[in-house]
């Protein structure tokens, strides 16, 4: 099985990822996952085992680069780069991982950064060929997307393990034009809610996974409480097992409630 779980920061995200199948290898590319006191008990267990990666956005003096910014960064970026490195290892089927249940990639739309930086740096090598007048600031969003492809396809088909991933929200809006009498007024509506990356993929992300689940954070009191949001008119959330609309956001209790535990 896998999932894709959508939320704003603090919305859950990260501890639904670890209640999954236990042992959990997730992949920590926020760098925040041993700092969270809500998981510190499964990780000192070794019930859930964190790889971080701290890896610099762009390794050029950050002056620099605003003086410059223009010029692609001197240094190639490595973040994107190791990450994929270690996640073609769990694919691979390297032993290291195959006592691991679940895998866990935290998250999507800081990979996203990481792989940006990555094309622009070779976009301002030339390797994209001749800057397009109407694509200012990317490298090719064909590449952009044909990456995001290369990746999702052996993550989401080949893992003998389950596989569950978080990415940020984006809310989708679009301003609407009104009379009132003699006065233009103008409104902002919400057409949708959508993952937090650029150009196609946000589209195409959420078909690559069995279950998709928006989160729904009750924060008032003491104790939070988060819910999985299973569909939606406006939502990319869906759902293929017998489930409720809203569900606690506890992955081993929907494989439970489908029989799948």
């Amino acid at each position: 099985m896998n999932f894709l779980l959508i939320g704003t920061p603090g919305s859950g995200k990260t501890s639904a990822l670890c209640s999954g199948r236990l042992p959990i290898h997730l992949v920590d590319v926020d760098g925040k996952a041993e700092e969270m006191m809500n998981i510190a008990p499964l990780i000192k267990k070794g019930d859930v085992v964190v790889k971080t990666f701290k890896e610099k956005l762009v390794k050029d003096k950050l002056a620099d680069r605003a003086r410059n910014p223009s010029v692609p960064p001197k240094e190639i970026p490595e973040g994107y780069l190791a990450m994929v490195d270690h996640l073609n290892r769990i694919i691979d089927g390297d032993s290291e991982f195959k006592d691991f249940r679940t895998i866990g990639l935290d998250s999507l739309t800081r990979v996203s950064d990481h792989h940006k930086s990555l094309l622009v740096h070779h976009r301002g090598k030339g390797h994209f060929g001749k800057k397009l007048d109407n694509d200012p600031n990317w490298p090719s969003w064909g590449t952009y997307l044909k990456n995001w492809e290369e990746l999702f396809t052996p993550l989401c088909t080949f893992l003998e393990q389950d596989f569950i991933c978080t990415v940020h929200l984006k809310i989708m809006t679009e301003t609407q034009t009104t009379m009132i009498g003699s006065q233009v007024v103008e409104t902002t509506v919400i057409t949708g809610y959508k993952p937090l990356l650029d150009g196609q993929i946000r589209d195409k992300l959420a078909g690559y996974f069995n279950e998709c689940y928006y989160m729904e954070a009750k924060t008032s009191g003491k104790s939070p409480t988060y819910q999985f949001r299973t569909r939606g008119t406006k939502y990319d959330a869906r759902t293929s097992l017998p489930l409720d609309e809203f569900e606690p956001a506890d992955i081993m209790d929907v494989l439970k409630k489908a029989g799948l535990s």
